[in-house]
């Protein structure tokens, strides 16, 4: 029996006090009256003594209960207290992840390493809403593959449109699992991810427990990982693109620079091989008309013929300076034509000279592209100034790879070869006029500086990407549609 039941009867009961008195009035009549009224007293005085005694103990008993009910109480704060910090130290833990990091990859796998935390799960993953094209991708999975299929379908029947439309974590039961006993039943946990009321996509996870058997704290804080992660994957994306436009504005300053330059360039240019032409071609004259009158006179007739061949270098020279300086190519001489045969058309002529190098070369060309306008043959020679520019740097063989491609209202076309690549203190001048590493064999460095000013002409881009001992790759983006006659207004 519990010490909280104990009463005064029962008090009674387990002492001999019925007894003591009988053996009292025994003892009146073999002993003084005094002596048995005295032990009398003192014996009523300790049957008081022990009841106020269980009285005192009752009350302590009493209030140990209160006490260890209390403990019990404060314990289980303390446990909750415990769970909720072990919670928040978790969700600072993913926040600290997404604010030091744009990595996707990092804040996705820091998503599904605090959910194993809260939730046992066999697979889960993160889908990425592509709305151009209605399409729902898997950007990361952990666990079986099988995931990726089970949610596609979910796609196809228009439950994660749902999921997405209500806006908060849903349990569904895998009903596969449920219709066989000897498996253990498990559920999807489908979580949108959602910025701004903006559709990103879901976290789903695959669990092996029944829908009722989640709480709903563990509903709430999958919940508050996959917002966290939502907002993390939407700045990342920012970020990415805010790279993106910075790296297109420094490209975009740069080719107006070196546009400017070569504008200011390009008129000087012009206006000193318009002045020198002239009194070129009366020396030129006048030199092959003293080959002829001194024709006996072998000694004077070599040092003529090395005045002529220089003179005739000089005058292709002053050619090339004004085929920079004039940015021809008149709106008459634009017509459609198509990409691929004219790079082959530029490949026939320079043929030859690839397989006397023993270069080995491969056009692809992607299909379906449609014709461009331009002025078919000065685009034609800018590819051939390409192709034998790559010859130049391939000087022991190697291969050179022209690819064509759609880029949304472009096409790139590339120049990828496998030579001796370009030094870096090269890179930023290259297509400046008379810059030239070859000047010991008679380059110009006007080559690639007429070619930029032709496809500038055209409204698109030349750039080139290199590394020493890596070959190079110089890459042409034109225009499917350009502003026919926009770039000329401003040439005279």
């Amino acid at each position: 029996m519990e010490r909280a039941d104990f009463d005064d009867s029962l008090l009674v009961q387990e002492l001999p006090l019925e007894r003591i008195r009988e053996l009292l009035e025994q003892l009146r009549g073999d002993a003084a009256v005094e002596t048995a009224w005295e032990l009398g007293i003192h014996v009523d005085t300790l049957a008081e003594a022990l009841k106020e005694s269980a009285v005192q103990r009752r009350s302590v008993e009493e209030e140990n209960r209160h006490l260890q009910e209390r403990l019990r109480h404060e314990h289980q704060e303390y446990v909750e207290l415990r769970a909720s910090m072990d919670e928040l130290l978790n969700l600072s833990e993913i926040s600290e992840t997404i604010s030091s990091s744009f990595d996707i990859e990092d804040i996705l796998a820091a998503l599904m390493d605090l959910s194993q935390r809260f939730v046992d799960y066999e697979s889960c993953g993160v889908f990425l809403l592509d709305q151009e094209h209605d399409e729902l991708h898997a950007v990361s999975l952990r666990g079986s593959e099988q995931l990726s299929g089970q949610v596609q379908t979910q796609w196809e029947d228009g439950i994660i449109d749902w999921v997405m439309r209500e806006g908060h974590p849903v349990v569904i039961e895998d009903m596969e699992t449920v219709a066989q006993p000897d498996i253990a039943e498990h559920s999807f946990v489908i979580i949108p991810l959602l910025v701004r009321s903006k559709q990103l996509g879901i976290y789903s996870l695959y669990c092996p427990k029944p829908k009722d058997d989640f709480t709903a704290g563990e509903i709430d804080l999958l919940g508050v990982l996959a917002n966290q992660t939502a907002i993390a994957i939407d700045n990342a994306r920012l970020y990415s693109d805010l790279e993106k436009a910075l790296e297109q504005l420094k490209d975009s300053q740069s080719q107006i620079l070196l546009s400017s330059k070569l504008a200011a360039i390009g008129e000087l240019a012009g206006g000193v091989a318009h002045e020198v032409n002239n009194p070129l071609q009366i020396i030129l004259s006048r030199v092959q008309l003293m080959k002829l009158q001194n024709r006996s006179a072998g000694k004077v007739v070599d040092g003529l013929q090395l005045i002529e061949d220089n003179v005739k270098r000089i005058s292709r020279i002053i050619r090339a300076l004004l085929g920079f300086a004039g940015h021809h190519g008149r709106d008459e001489d634009w017509v459609s034509f198509d990409i691929g045969h004219s790079l082959r058309q530029a490949f026939a002529l320079v043929a030859h000279q690839l397989e006397g190098r023993m270069i080995e070369t491969d056009l692809e060309c992607e299909e379906g592209i449609p014709e461009l306008t331009g002025n078919v043959g000065e685009l034609e020679q800018v590819f051939i100034n390409l192709i034998l520019n790559a010859q130049n740097a391939m000087p022991g063989g190697g291969k050179l790879t022209i690819t064509v491609r759609r880029d949304n209202e472009r096409v790139e076309i590339r120049f990828a070869d496998s030579g001796v690549g370009i030094e870096a203190e090269h890179l930023e001048r290259i297509f400046e006029p008379f810059y030239t590493t070859r000047a010991d064999e008679g380059g110009t460095g006007l080559g690639l500086a007429v070619s930029y000013g032709i496809i500038e002409v055209h409204q698109g881009t030349i750039t080139v990407e290199s590394e020493p001992g890596q070959g190079a790759t110089f890459i042409i983006r034109l225009p499917l549609e350009p502003q026919q006659g926009e770039e000329k207004e401003g040439d005279d």
